[in-house]
């Protein structure tokens, strides 16, 4: 058992306990205080600046205090000259190395500590010495069995007799790697370096020793993760070709070839690690397949132009080898229309695409009213990373309305395409040229049907004035026209038109260039548009746009610059979004035409104007 004795102190040791406390927090808080205020005049006694003297060398400089814990620990001093000094050593041990890697073996640095002045000034003096060249340089192979024939240094991006830096020498490590990747060696790795300074010859010699592994040749091709595409249309579209050496390049080639297609979003290539041997050996390519189904809609509003929205349902395999078919529909205030497409892509031979288009459309505008069917298979092909030429022909049935009558015509048409685009986005570009010219055949194929011609040329331009983008300056222009029949043979949806989101800004859709006598639009045989924009940021996503636009519409085949330019400004603004730029443009026409132009014009839309 256990006894425990209370005992209940009296008031008196209570207020002695009470006293000592305080005291000892009093005592506690002016200790502290004299602490901080200690270590803080320490920390202003051992402040500093520093400087780096370095003769007429303001890149190294850079490097050197980019180096420097002097200048990097620069807000936070050391509590003592102790401290100090350590940090002098460090960078004294650093300057050195940095030095060394810019070739100079012989650099003498010393430096000083004034502190007479506060802050203290610590300044290194450095003065660089000769700079080291590279006196040789040559590759060596640890080969199990074949041994790769010999590197020339300049393949490797070193120059005899040019500085011994670091850098290039690092660097030519990999690029060592690399050559022999595309000379059948695609295990080789580095192993070793051997780098020796002649102090007097101021040179460097440097041996790289590489373990080339075996000399490899190209398998079988063995196609992985694939779950709706046909495998033999890959195999096809690659060109492979077995039993010829190993080509880091060639695997490179072929996965970009299954990139292009559009199906994929991840490639991926290897080959067996556990090769001791010269041999040939299968390579394997992975593939991680995109969705190929997907739908859309879209809608617009422009003060000209009403309402209108759109939609769409695209399959990007619909056959297995990344055949694309796709429907649209289009309603809005003028245009109702109905559109399926096919494309069947390599067609012969790659980047060359055969295509097929039908649709329904129903058109009610200020200057005609169509109703029209149209069928349309074609090819194009594309060469180089820019240029895209087609051409095709097509049947074209309609019955177009103007002026209160309305007629039956009958087309066949073949028209021939060339365009060029360098441009870094298809919404929202911000540097690059797109250029694009259409030449079209029209023959007649009933009686109201006349023959005759169109060209249609359009281009556009974009430079980004400062490096964020912040600033983009963006022109366009236009010019088209129509040969071999007068204007009024021509049928009415054929001639051309201006004015509206797509062209002018401004105007009311089609309504720049000549009127009738109820000041609708008649249309044209030539065509000249043109348009400036400055595409400004704010914010990441909030931007504004001011603008202007002119042209006009002539009734002859050539355009008549007597007649005066319709011009407009205006100012637009911008959301910008993952998927491209939302758009509100108000644009004044400047010109404004008695009882036809109103006094402004807007239009909501997705993506910039041109």
């Amino acid at each position: 058992m256990t006894f425990c004795i209370y005992v209940s102190p009296s008031k008196e040791v209570k207020a002695t306990a009470l006293f000592f406390g305080l005291l000892a927090a009093i005592f506690s808080f002016l200790v502290a205080s004299g602490s901080a205020a200690y270590a803080q005049e320490e920390a202003d006694r051992w402040a500093y600046d520093t400087v780096i003297n370095l003769p007429e060398d303001e890149p190294l400089s850079e490097l050197l205090a980019l180096s420097s814990q002097m200048y990097q620990l620069k807000d936070k001093p050391p509590v003592s000259l102790a401290a100090l000094r350590r940090r002098i050593d460090t960078d004294l041990e650093g300057f050195k190395k940095v030095m060394n890697s810019e070739g100079y073996y012989s650099a003498r640095i010393t430096h000083e500590v004034d502190r007479s002045v506060n802050p203290s000034l610590v300044t290194f003096n450095i003065d660089p010495g000769p700079r080291y060249t590279i006196g040789a340089f040559r590759v060596e192979f640890d080969a199990l069995q074949s041994r790769p024939g010999p590197l020339d240094p300049k393949d490797l991006g070193i120059d005899i007799g040019a500085p011994a830096e670091a850098q290039p020498i690092v660097d030519a490590q990999k690029k060592a790697i690399s050559l022999l990747a595309n000379r059948g060696y695609p295990l080789a790795r580095f192993e070793r370096q051997n780098a020796v300074v002649d102090y007097t010859t101021r040179q460097m010699q440097v041996v790289q020793t590489i373990k080339s592994g075996p000399l490899v040749y190209f398998g079988k091709l063995e196609l992985t993760g694939l779950e709706q595409i046909n495998k033999a249309y890959l195999l096809s579209l690659s060109g492979w070709k077995e039993n010829v050496i190993y080509q880091e390049k060639t695997l490179k080639r072929v996965r970009q070839i299954f990139l292009e297609t559009g199906l994929f979003e991840a490639v991926r290539y290897s080959i067996p690690k556990a090769v001791t041997y010269d041999a040939v050996v299968p390579v394997t390519f992975e593939f991680k397949e995109r969705k190929h189904r997907s739908i859309g809609v879209g809608a617009d509003y422009s003060t000209s132009d009403g309402a209108g929205v759109s939609a769409y349902w695209e399959n990007r395999n619909f056959f297995g080898q990344g055949e694309k078919l796709r429907g649209d529909l289009r309603l809005s205030e003028i245009t109702q229309e109905v559109s399926a497409s096919f494309v069947k892509p390599n067609v012969y031979r790659r980047h060359q695409n055969l295509k097929a288009e039908a649709s329904l459309r129903i058109e009610d505008t200020d200057a005609y009213s169509e109703e029209a069917a149209r069928v349309y298979v074609g090819l194009d092909r594309t060469y180089g990373k820019n240029w895209t030429v087609g051409g095709g022909a097509f049947f074209e049935l309609s019955q177009i309305e103007e002026n209160g009558v309305s007629d039956d015509f009958f087309y066949f048409g073949v028209p021939i395409t060339a365009a060029y685009d360098s441009t870094d986005d298809l919404l929202d570009p911000s540097t690059g040229f797109r250029f694009s010219t259409t030449l079209t055949s029209y023959l007649g194929l009933n009686d109201v049907s006349s023959d005759f011609v169109t060209t249609d040329i359009e281009g556009s331009g974009y430079y980004s004035a400062l490096a964020d983008k912040r600033l983009i300056f963006a022109a366009r222009a236009r010019v088209g026209s129509i040969m071999g029949s007068s204007r009024a043979d021509v049928p009415a949806v054929k001639r051309f038109y201006s004015g509206g989101g797509g062209s002018i800004r401004g105007y009311e859709l089609q309504s720049v260039g000549p009127l009738d006598d109820s000041n609708d639009p008649i249309g044209g045989r030539s065509v000249v548009e043109v348009g400036l924009e400055a595409r400004i940021r704010i914010t990441e996503t909030i931007g504004i746009v001011p603008f202007i636009e002119g042209g006009n519409v002539y009734k002859s085949m050539m355009p008549d610059f007597d007649e005066e330019f319709r011009w407009a400004a205006g100012l637009g603004a911008r959301y910008y979004t993952p998927f491209g730029p939302l758009r509100l443009d108000v644009a004044l026409p400047l010109n404004r035409r008695a009882n036809k132009d109103d006094a402004f014009q807007f239009y909501i839309s997705i993506g910039q104007a041109f």
